[in-house]
């Protein structure tokens, strides 16, 4: 018994794409139950398809079972508005597809609260029956029911996500399973650490920053700062982020522009170069011994000159149409300020790639030549580090990318729906550099134990990081 494409049993019928139809394989009786399709499930058709869905992937996986041996529904069958939980009225008019599913189920898992609202009638706080298996009546014969925490509750709560692995363990010695190996902790060999956005938002710095990097020296972890911002010479953030009250010095700080200039010192030697910069980017560039000049070079090089002018613009536009080669120093579309945000050098290169029909050489993140020139800079192997950034499309694609650790924090550009809709995984998502401290000391090994007393040593308080 399945709804028609049309169905008009409720009001959900207003507002969707699509019905959402159950996915996976029935025939091992084991069926789990989400609350009400989003917005990619809208869209395709399939529940569980966005960033919950990897969660629920990675779980299962984890435990050497997949969606081929489950079958996986939602308690309604089209999106909640704004995807909010289903109303009473919406999830009686799809109970019976529902129980139609479940007719031959021999474990039903409810992945939150509509589903247990749902199928067990339960209105108290998850926490009480997570994992606390019940019988459900289902068509007048009885089923057990597991009762667990929604993939979406597990990305910012540890406990919760190992509430939910330990119910895809239950499930996978259901299905006749080996017990998985546990995962590796993660390696602090050596620390990346983004600046605006992650450190700093424009003139302040995020709470808990400084003294995480107390911490790292007083754990003698080494780190570098990065920063795709070229506006300014790697001087300028030495002394930006001593003003702020960081304990560095300008060698722990790796700008674009610096890595920009070791890769044309190393692969484009002798090339003349137009720079598109500031004036002190420019004198930067000039003390590295990059040949500069202002009429026909090799290369025109777009830094985020904060400066720039029609004047600059056009002499660009006119070098590169007559041969040059473009390089920029980073991607980014925006850089972030104290309460707002500045247009970037994304929409430049974009704006002369299509004028000039030429592609541009990006040096900064997430290129993976910045990530490893700063192992470099450490002494560390770059399997050995951890980028940690709030940018999915450059920190955190640079980690990908390199094939190293990363994690997301939320304190800057990304929010919680960006990450819900990227293909862009990082290793762990905090909140802020502040809870760093604490996932760093749980990755130590009986070796490397932690500075007793020290202010940000968080032992037998609970983690809120999410493992991803």
């Amino acid at each position: 018994m399945r709804p028609d494409p049309d169905c008009r049993l409720c009001g959900l019928c207003e507002g969707r794409t699509q019905v959402v139809y159950p996915d996976g394989n029935p025939g091992n009786g084991i069926i789990f139950v989400g609350e009400g399709p989003g917005e990619n499930e809208d869209l395709k058709g399939r529940p569980f398809v966005g960033k919950s869905g990897k969660i629920l992937e990675d779980m299962m996986a984890a435990h050497g079972f997949g969606r081929a041996d489950v079958m996986i529904t939602n308690t309604v069958k089209c999106r909640p508005p704004g995807n909010r939980d289903p109303l009473p009225e919406e999830m009686a008019a799809c109970r019976p597809f529902l129980f139609s599913e479940l007719e031959d189920a021999r474990l039903v898992v409810g992945l939150g609260k509509s589903a247990c609202r749902n199928l067990m009638g339960y209105e108290g706080p998850m926490s009480q029956i997570v994992n606390v298996p019940v019988t459900i009546d289902i068509n007048g014969r009885e089923v057990l029911f597991i009762p667990t925490y929604h993939p979406a509750a597990t990305i910012y709560n540890r406990n919760s996500r190992a509430a939910l692995d330990e119910t895809m363990r239950v499930v996978s010695q259901w299905l006749g399973r080996p017990e998985r190996q546990e995962p590796k902790t993660m390696r602090f060999g050596g620390l990346m650490l983004d600046m605006d956005g992650t450190v700093y938002k424009g003139g302040v710095p995020i709470p808990g920053a400084r003294e995480l990097i107390s911490f790292l020296r007083d754990q003698r972890v080494p780190f570098v700062f990065l920063t795709n911002n070229s506006s300014h010479p790697r001087s300028f953030y030495g002394d930006k982020l001593r003003r702020l009250g960081f304990d560095v010095t300008d060698r722990e700080v790796l700008t674009s522009t610096i890595a920009t200039i070791r890769f044309l010192l190393s692969q484009r030697m002798g090339r003349t170069v137009y720079p598109v910069a500031v004036p002190g980017v420019v004198d930067e560039l000039r003390e590295a011994g990059i040949p500069l000049v202002e009429e026909d070079p090799d290369i025109v090089l777009l830094t985020f000159d904060t400066m720039i002018t029609y004047e600059k613009i056009n002499r660009a536009y006119r070098f590169l149409k007559g041969g040059a080669e473009l390089i920029a120093t980073h991607p980014d579309d925006l850089c972030p300020t104290e309460d707002s945000y500045d247009i970037d050098i994304g929409p430049f290169i974009r704006m002369f790639e299509q004028m000039c029909q030429t592609t541009a050489t990006v040096i900064g993140k997430p290129n993976r030549l910045m990530l490893e020139m700063a192992a470099r800079e450490m002494g560390v192997d770059p399997g050995e580090c951890v980028m940690v950034g709030d940018r999915l499309y450059t920190d955190i694609a640079m980690a990908q990318n390199a094939g190293t650790q990363s994690v997301l924090v939320l304190s800057g550009e990304t929010d919680e729906g960006m990450l819900e809709g990227s293909d862009i995984h990082p290793t762990a998502v905090l909140g802020s550099v502040a809870e760093l401290p604490e996932l760093i000391l749980q990755s130590f090994d009986d070796r490397r134990q932690p500075v007793a007393g020290h202010p940000t040593d968080p032992r037998g308080q609970v983690a809120r990081c999410s493992w991803l």
